[in-house]
């Protein structure tokens, strides 16, 4: 085992003496990045998931709950496997990470103006067919910048948020892996 961490530790420092290799002038701290291997991820695996789907444009507006619009929405489009991002502002937001052994979410409440650098998620089907919002965000307090990041909870938007969604019919039940 020791030797195999020796091992990798050589490999590690040639593949970044490597990313170097460009510009040796360049001080250790810094590399170019212009150069991608090919090969460095034989574990990588695809499935299609579908040729359709469906793009939307969602617009908030104020005072709008961001995760119950989108389960609403999902109810009446007929939504079963969407991803989405967005940006925008919060007037307030309650964000959450996972405490598993609790069975609960460790929130923080923001109740001020908040800019909202990025939400990310996904809505699927729970197994009674309802829609489950999943949302991850990072947002910054216009007050002084801090950030804060975890699964949305809840957000009211303050001004407005754009939203680009797209919905996929689920998987079949044989899934072909593309390479």
């Amino acid at each position: 085992m020791k030797r195999s961490l020796i091992l990798a530790s050589i490999l590690a420092v040639g593949l970044a003496g490597g990313a170097r290799a460009a510009d040796r002038t360049l001080p250790l701290s810094y590399a170019t990045g212009s150069e991608v291997p090919t090969g460095t991820a034989p574990g990588l695996k695809a499935t299609e998931l579908s040729p359709k789907t469906r793009t939307f444009h969602i617009v908030f507006t104020k005072g709008d709950d961001v995760r119950a619009g989108l389960a609403e929405f999902a109810t009446k489009n007929h939504l079963t496997n969407a991803h989405f991002t967005a940006i925008g502002a919060l007037d307030s937001a309650v964000i959450g990470w996972s405490d598993r052994p609790k069975k609960a979410f460790k929130v923080v409440k923001l109740n001020e103006e908040v800019e909202v650098a990025s939400l990310t998620g996904n809505i699927v089907r729970d197994k009674d067919g309802k829609p489950v919002v999943h949302g991850h965000i990072v947002v910054g307090l216009l007050r002084n910048g801090t950030v804060y990041a975890g699964h949305l909870l809840y957000g009211k938007v303050s001004l407005t948020m754009q939203m680009y969604l797209e919905d996929s019919e689920p998987l079949a039940a044989a899934r072909s892996t593309v390479k």
